[in-house]
């Protein structure tokens, strides 16, 4: 559940859950954090708060400035005698990183929830079946089953519905009419890849399942295409 102030110039005043949800009282969301500033770590919080982040956009991808920017109130209101709550939420963030439980990236300034289903992502028995797969199947099985929302909807609507290998006719048309295709990180999230659209990229059933289990010089040729085809796609 997140408070949030809406701009003023939607809603004059009034703080707000999630905005697609009734109004609630500043009183009741500060009561609501007391509470869970009682139970929780900073760390927890701060935690809880990016898995929320990412289910709302439908891509794990996130940085300390949206994350700040969505949850200010809620971070305030949980230390309220602390004076430099973005730093302390920056520190947070750091110490997941350290966890294992988030990647960064420096130059993009972006962190990336690791191992973890985003809500809505997949048909629940699709999360039953794939759960306690390695980290490289599971990756995979996110990829090949993932509804189309977030950053498989995202990749889709940037780089289309044919697959990106060079010279590729290898496609068919579901029941729906909509050629099928399956959306890939070109650099694996377990290997500190991200949710972007600079590392994702449109493919045929063969070339996907070519990207996760050919052998590895097939493997490392077909990532450097990709992430050369998404580039100028994107420039």
């Amino acid at each position: 559940m997140q408070c949030t102030r809406k701009s003023s110039s939607v809603v004059a005043s009034g703080w707000w859950i999630n905005e697609r949800r009734k109004p609630r009282s500043i009183s009741d969301c500060v009561s609501r954090l007391v509470s869970e500033s009682r139970k929780m770590s900073w760390k927890d919080f701060v935690y809880s708060r990016s898995i929320d982040l990412c289910n709302q956009q439908g891509k794990r991808t996130f940085t300390l400035q949206q994350l700040w920017q969505t949850y200010q109130f809620e971070f305030e209101t949980f230390s309220p005698e602390n004076n430099n709550v973005q730093a302390k939420v920056r520190q947070q963030l750091q110490f997941l990183r350290n966890d294992g439980l988030l990647n960064f990236m420096d130059q993009r300034g972006s962190y990336t929830l690791k191992g973890v289903i985003l809500k809505n992502e997949l048909e629940d028995e699709k999360v039953a079946e794939i759960s306690n797969e390695e980290p490289e199947r599971r990756e995979y099985l996110i990829e090949t089953y993932a509804r189309n929302r977030g950053w498989v909807a995202e990749a889709k609507n940037r780089f289309g519905v044919y697959c990106m290998c060079e010279n590729c006719q290898n496609t068919f048309i579901k029941l729906d009419g909509q050629p099928y295709i399956e959306v890939h990180h070109i650099v694996a999230l377990s290997d500190g890849g991200e949710d972007s659209l600079w590392n994702l990229a449109v493919l045929c059933a063969h070339h996907h399942r070519m990207a996760h289990f050919a052998d590895k010089k097939t493997q490392l040729d077909l990532k450097d295409a990709l992430l050369r085809e998404t580039h100028v796609r994107l420039n």
